[in-house]
C-alpha cells in the first residue's frame, strides 16, 4: 500500500523519477560537451541508468537527432523512462520537443546547463 501511495504522489506532483547520483552523472556529461547531449534514461529491471547516444543532427549544437536503429535497439532491451537531451539556453521545451513528443509518446527530460535546472514533460 505504501508503494502505491508513493507512486500516486509522484505521479500527481510530476516528480522527476531519477536519483541524484544519476542526475549528477548526466550533468557531468552535458557540461563537458559542446553539442546537445541526447539519449535515454532506462530501467533494466534492477536500476535506472543513462544511455548516451550519438547526436546525429547536422546542427548538433542546437538540435538533436537519435537514430531509429539506436532507439529500437534500446527499446527492445530496456524499459525507457525518459527521452533525454540538454539545452544550453532555456529551461522550456522547444516547439520541436513538444511536436515530436506527441508522436513518440515518451516522457521527456531536459537539463539546462546554464541554469542548472531540470524540466520534465509527461506524455499525455
Amino acid at each position: 500500500m505504501e508503494l502505491y501511495l508513493l507512486a500516486l504522489f509522484q505521479q500527481l506532483f510530476h516528480l522527476i523519477m531519477i536519483n541524484d547520483d544519476l542526475k549528477q552523472h548526466i550533468k557531468s556529461i552535458c557540461i563537458n560537451k559542446n553539442t546537445e547531449v541526447c539519449g535515454f534514461i532506462v530501467y533494466d529491471g534492477i536500476k535506472d541508468f543513462f544511455i548516451e547516444l550519438e547526436n546525429k543532427h547536422p546542427e548538433s549544437n542546437n538540435f538533436f537527432l537519435i537514430s531509429p536503429v539506436d532507439y529500437l535497439s534500446i527499446k527492445n532491451k530496456f524499459t525507457i523512462k525518459y527521452l533525454f537531451h540538454n539545452h544550453n539556453n532555456s529551461d522550456e521545451f522547444s516547439e520541436s520537443d513538444i511536436y515530436y513528443q506527441k508522436f513518440h509518446c515518451l516522457d521527456m527530460l531536459i537539463y539546462n546547463v546554464d541554469t542548472d535546472n531540470w524540466s520534465e514533460m509527461k506524455c499525455k
